[in-house]
Formats: C-alpha cells, structure tokens, sequence
C-alpha cells in the first residue's frame, strides 16, 4: 500500500511509500544474500558490523541479523563461483561418473588447490527471512561451510535457526555456520504466489553467469 506524506500545508511531499521503493530501487534481478560476517570480512575490519553476525547483503548494504537468526529452508542448488573480473559463477556442474565436469570443476579445483582464488563452489539454498519479509539465499561455498550443509538440506521445507560455531587447527581459528534446530514459530511468510515464483526462479538460473566488475562497466561507458 502506498502512503502519500504531506506538507504541513497539505501538499503532497512523497508520493509512494516504502513498499514500492524496496520494490522498484532493485540493484539487479539478483535476490540479498545471507552471510555470517567473520572477523576477517572486510565490513568488520572496518568496524562498520558486529563480528560474527549474521547479514542480509544487498549491494553494500549489511542489514544485521544478530548471531542467531530464523529462517525457512526451501530449496538449493549446486554454485560454483570465481571472485575477479569478471566474475564467473555457474550453476551447472555436468556431472560425469559421479564428478563435476568443465567450468564447474574448473573453479572447485582453484577453490581447493589455491590459496586466497576467490573461487569457493558448494550448495547454495534459498530461504525466506521472516524478519524482513524478505527471500535470500544463503552459499555454503566454504569447506567447513560445505561440511555443515547436508544438515541443512536435510531441513528443506522446515525452519532452522542458523548459528556459527568455532573451528580451528594448528595455524588458525575461525568461525563456520551451523544449523539447529528452530524453537520459535515462524510467520510473515510470503503469499503462494510469491513463494512459487521465486522458487521457479531459483530452480532455473542460467547455467553460467559472467558479471563485469563496476569500474570496468564504467570505463567501458566513458570510452
């Protein structure tokens, strides 16, 4: 619904409210993220957000979700994604004898033979957010993350809070999401319709995607 602001005269200031902004101010047809903020996450190191929270990500936009946060579980998928320019994600594994093939694979092995590539591969869910409203996927791409996702998967059409527990080895410490079960019913779930368009969506991406980085897109405008 839209509300209309007035002046204090009567005159009309703002037009539409906030429901169509959200609608309408969209940085790409991609939906937020979901992500737990680590120490060494760029946005804690600056001390713009809580370490070890987790974040609904839009562009730079981090809202907080706190340590703790409920969510519902609707589907997944397989992602692969490279981190440069540009950046290249595919969905599409071509699985031969039981293992990912071509561009997939290409990235998985960067991803556990390289340090620091940028390339992380696993499964990426959808999941609705009850406290904004709002769907999001969430990626397990990492291998501890990778570790923990078949907990989740098995909680595909349920609730679950999602935590963050400790790991660590010879050489470091870090933490890695977890799931538990959720204690609270959940409610401001979306309409059917909305529900089964994004999982429509979802469950028929592109099978590779390839996205210039915004200062190239820009350089690229200016010649």
């Amino acid at each position: 619904m839209c509300a209309i602001a007035k002046t204090e005269t009567g005159g009309e200031v703002q037009k539409y409210g906030d429901d169509v902004f959200k609608a309408t101010a969209q940085a790409s047809a991609w939906l937020p993220r979901v992500q737990l903020c680590i120490a060494n996450s760029s946005v804690c190191q600056n001390d713009d957000f809580p370490v070890n929270h987790y974040a609904l990500v839009r562009g730079k936009t981090h809202v907080d979700l706190g340590e703790n946060c409920d969510v519902q579980i609707i589907a997944w998928r397989p992602k692969a994604l490279e981190i440069g320019d540009p950046i290249v994600t595919v969905y599409d594994p071509k699985i031969i004898d039981g293992q990912p093939t071509g561009e997939f694979a290409r990235i998985a092995n960067r991803s556990n033979t390289e340090q620091n590539s940028g390339c992380m591969y696993g499964p990426e869910f959808l999941i609705w957010v009850p406290m904004l409203k709002e769907f999001a996927t969430f990626f397990m791409g990492s291998l501890s993350a990778r570790m923990e996702a078949d907990n989740i998967r098995t909680k595909l059409g349920q609730s679950m809070t999602l935590t963050s527990e400790k790991r660590s080895n010879k050489k470091f410490s870090w933490r890695t999401p977890i799931g538990s079960a959720c204690s609270t019913p959940l409610d401001n779930f979306p309409s059917d319709e909305q529900f089964a368009a994004e999982v429509e969506k979802f469950n028929n991406p592109p099978e590779k995607n390839v996205e210039v980085a915004e200062e190239t897109k820009d350089s690229k405008r200016a010649r």
